[in-house]
Order: structure tokens, then C-alpha cells, then sequence
């Protein structure tokens, strides 16, 4: 990517940042935008900083974070949408304003404070404030540009209070949206699917979104979310839940992991509504929704499959065709973890002819051909014993 005072080369952890040798440049400098940098940062202690590295006279690396909050035009309410995804607008606006007071606190007129230089790290669940390149404080000299930072101007507590308006502006839309679509919540339970919550007005899992947080659900999943983490072999970039629920497990993959693809089946027609609706609430472009499985589902290969908890309802509806639907999911994941309700669990549907721990096991070495199947741990928050199981 290249603009008229640099040029950006994108890769996969960071994002390299080459200043080109003109006029208007030469009106400051990277040694001066480092040092500002370096003030900011307070030894690294300062959350808002970003993590940048020199590399020659006119180029840094800088972390790769996964979005900006617009340019030095505008916002752009579809990535201002993605941030309320993870931060509510309170969170966000509190952030803000600790990085206004940070810069006040140590001298710094940043003088470019623009959405386009607000980044989201969603991992981190942190705005960083970058690109330093005009910055004034202590004894540096910096010139000023003609039309320096477009509509925002180069006054920090101006171009701040600017840019709290348009947000605010963004998050009245979506506090309207996101009140209809708790309209719907009164549906969940009406009629039961098997696998969904069975009592009214509950999801299954909870919506891990702070606007939907009020929604009552039947069970936190937090724990079986560590557990699978923890054992991951390698970061995921494309990845299926079955059964994804208020999508738990898929949403927060999506913050850690920048997925490309995280592809949910859902078979209640209700959660698939809501899902599907919540998705375009806040911008959820690689969250793909997909409807019920059976036996002739084409699954694409991913690096992740989730198969927790749904392999008990497959057997009940597809009976031996639930066998070739995990000898599927297997197939065309490098790792899939899998927990089901045997006859050792409490729960509305058992698969009784999985005894216990062995015999599940068994069951998926022989599903999985020359996969190894690893054993992680068995817990009872569902009642009774499950079993984790991670297949590579």
C-alpha cells in the first residue's frame, strides 16, 4: 500500500512502514517520530503504545494489529461496529481519554490523532495510538504541513472530542439494533431442537458480545474453551464449529486468532435467526452461518473443528450416520477436539454404548484412521463424566 509520504507492506505478524525521501518528510523524521514513540511507550509499560521496531534510516516494523478505526476523513462504521463486537462504547471511550491524558501528562502534541491512526488489537482488547511522524515534545523540531491530519486538525483535544461524537454516533445505531434483536430471545425454547435450551428466552452458551451479555443462557463454556486452547498444536486460521450456539467458541477464536473463516452450523432456525441477524449488527464478516448437518454435508478443510457436546444429538438424529459425519470433520481438519455425553454422563440424550473413557477412545481411533487421539482431561460440568478428546 502506498501513499504519498510512505509505503506499507503488510505481512502476516507486523506491518513494515518505509517513509519516502521528499519535501514535506523532510519537514521531520524518523529518529524524531522513534523518540516521541519511545516517550509514549513509559519503558513499555504503557498499554496504548505499539509495538514497533526500527529497521534502517526511513523504515520501522511496527505489530500488526487487526484494524483502524477509519481515516484522517472519517470513521468507518463498519470497523467502529467490528470494536463494539469485543469493547462496549463505555470502554472504548474510557481508553480514549486515558491515551488524551497519557499524551497531556508527558508533553506530547501528537497532532495527527485521526481514526486512521487508531488501531484495535482484538486479542488484547486494546486501542493503540500510532504514527508519532508529526509529534512535538521537548526540544524537537517539527514542521507542520498544509492540511496536516485532513478534517481532524492537528489540536489533540479537538480532534478527540471529534472523533468521541462520531462514535457515539455509531453506538446509538447499534443500541437500537441490538434492542430489536433481543426481541427475539423471547422465541429461544418456544419450540425444542435438539441440543438448544430447552427453558424460554435462554441461549445455550452465553453471547460472548457485551451488548447481548443480559441474555440468559443455560451454561458458561469458559472452561472447555481454556481447556481447548490450551492444547491447541498450532494457531488456527480457518475453523468449524458444530453446534455453535450463541457462538462462544467461534467468537472468541475470531479475536485471538484473526481467523479468515470460522464457519458455524447451527440447526435451531431460531439461533440461526438471531446469529445470523447479530452478525451484520457488528460486522462478523468471516463468520460464516450454516444451517443443520447430516450425512451428505460437504465440510471444507479446516485447521479447527469444535465437535463439543453435539455428537450425542447426531447419533439421535442421523443414528449410523452420525459415524460418517465425524469420520468427515476428521478428515478435513488438522485438529479437532471432541467431548459427547456417554453413558457415564448425566444429560437429556447418552450414547449408552459409550461406556467410558476407553471405549470413546476406541471409538474415535477408529473413526480417525491414522490419527492420533489424544486424551486431555474429563470434568463433570455438564453432570456425571465427559471426556476431551483432541484428534490430529
Amino acid at each position: 500500500m502506498k501513499t504519498h509520504q510512505s509505503e506499507l507492506i503488510f505481512l502476516d505478524n507486523e506491518v513494515i512502514k518505509k517513509y519516502r525521501d521528499n519535501k514535506i518528510n523532510r519537514m521531520s523524521s524518523l529518529s524524531n517520530e522513534l523518540y516521541s514513540l519511545k516517550k509514549f511507550s513509559c519503558s513499555g509499560k504503557n498499554r496504548y503504545s505499539p509495538l514497533i521496531k526500527k529497521l534502517s534510516e526511513n523504515s520501522y516494523s511496527i505489530e500488526r494489529y487487526d484494524f483502524s478505526l477509519g481515516n484522517t476523513k472519517t470513521i468507518s462504521e463498519k470497523k467502529v461496529r467490528r470494536l463494539l463486537f469485543t469493547l462496549p462504547m463505555s470502554e472504548v471511550l474510557s481508553q480514549l481519554e486515558e491515551i488524551e491524558k497519557k499524551l497531556k501528562e508527558l508533553k506530547i502534541e501528537h497532532r495527527d490523532i485521526n481514526p486512521g491512526n487508531l488501531l484495535f488489537s482484538e486479542r488484547e482488547k486494546t486501542i493503540k495510538l500510532i504514527d508519532f511522524y508529526w509529534a512535538k515534545t521537548d526540544s524537537l523540531k517539527v514542521g507542520t504541513p498544509e492540511g496536516l491530519n485532513g478534517v481532524y486538525g492537528v489540536d489533540d483535544l479537538k480532534a478527540f472530542s471529534r472523533i468521541r461524537t462520531e462514535l457515539n454516533l455509531v453506538d446509538k445505531k447499534v443500541l437500537k439494533q441490538v434492542k430489536n434483536l433481543k426481541t427475539k430471545t423471547s422465541d429461544f425454547g418456544k419450540k425444542y431442537y435438539d441440543g438448544s435450551a430447552k427453558r424460554r428466552g435462554r441461549t445455550y452458551h452465553i453471547v460472548d458480545i457485551p451488548y447481548l451479555k443480559s441474555i440468559k443462557f443455560h451454561r458458561n463454556i469458559g472452561n472447555e474453551y481454556g481447556d481447548m486452547i490450551r492444547n491447541l498444536s498450532n494457531p488456527p486460521r480457518t475453523v468449524i464449529d458444530v453446534g455453535c450456539a450463541g457462538g462462544y467458541y467461534l467468537f472468541n477464536l475470531m479475536r485471538q486468532f484473526r481467523l479468515n473463516k470460522a464457519i458455524g452450523f447451527e440447526a435451531d432456525p431460531n439461533m440461526f435467526d438471531f446469529l445470523n441477524i447479530l452478525r451484520s449488527i457488528f460486522s462478523l464478516d468471516e463468520f460464516i452461518l450454516k444451517g443443520k448437518v447430516n450425512v451428505d454435508t460437504m465440510f471444507e478443510s479446516v485447521d479447527l473443528v469444535i465437535c463439543m457436546n453435539i455428537h450425542m444429538w447426531l447419533v439421535k438424529q442421523l443414528k449410523e450416520g452420525a459415524d460418517q459425519v465425524i469420520v468427515n470433520l476428521i478428515k478435513n481438519s488438522k485438529e479437532l477436539f471432541f467431548q459427547t455425553a456417554g453413558k457415564e454422563s448425566n444429560g437429556m440424550y447418552k450414547v449408552v454404548e459409550l461406556t467410558s473413557k476407553e471405549v470413546v477412545q476406541d471409538y474415535l481411533r477408529r473413526l480417525g484412521n491414522d490419527k492420533e487421539v489424544t486424551y486431555i482431561k474429563t470434568t463433570s460440568q455438564h453432570g456425571g463424566k465427559r471426556h476431551l478428546f483432541k484428534i490430529e
